[in-house]
């Protein structure tokens, strides 16, 4: 494990205690793990797992594969990710999040039909408007 913190430290450009701030442990955490002072524990694994979407897990934990993963297992994490998050106080929640996930959304056949079928009955009513004036 500790190479692999090493590994990921050093693609992302991160020193010990950047890396420690984002997967929420301590500085001294890491120091121990890369000092071999103490073993990589849960905490550490999930921290990497949950800030770095693109580290393949079975790499990390059982070392099968490479350090990311492709492109389609990606976006499987990233729609898993998406429906832990649909749970919104108001729209304006909802709009945000759409702003922020727009790419992953139109990926999902039934969001791009919705999002058409707007779009479509948006430009009719233009249309419209347009040939009133004329």
């Amino acid at each position: 494990m500790k190479e692999k913190i090493k590994q990921i430290m050093d693609y992302y450009g991160l020193n010990q205690k950047e890396f420690a701030f984002k997967i929420s442990v301590s500085a001294q955490t890491i120091s121990d793990v890369l000092k071999d002072k103490r073993n990589a524990g849960d905490k550490i694994t999930h921290g990497i797992l949950e800030t770095f979407d693109e580290i393949n897990p079975l790499w990390l934990l059982r070392d099968i594969g490479d350090m990311f993963l492709d492109s389609e297992k990606m976006d499987q994490v990233k729609r898993k990710k998406i429906n832990k998050n649909l749970h919104f106080q108001n729209l304006e929640e909802l709009a945000l999040f759409c702003a922020n996930h727009e790419d992953e959304l139109m990926k999902i056949k039934v969001f791009s039909n919705i999002i058409e079928k707007n779009a479509a009955a948006e430009v009719l009513k233009l249309v419209k408007s347009f040939k009133g004036l004329n």
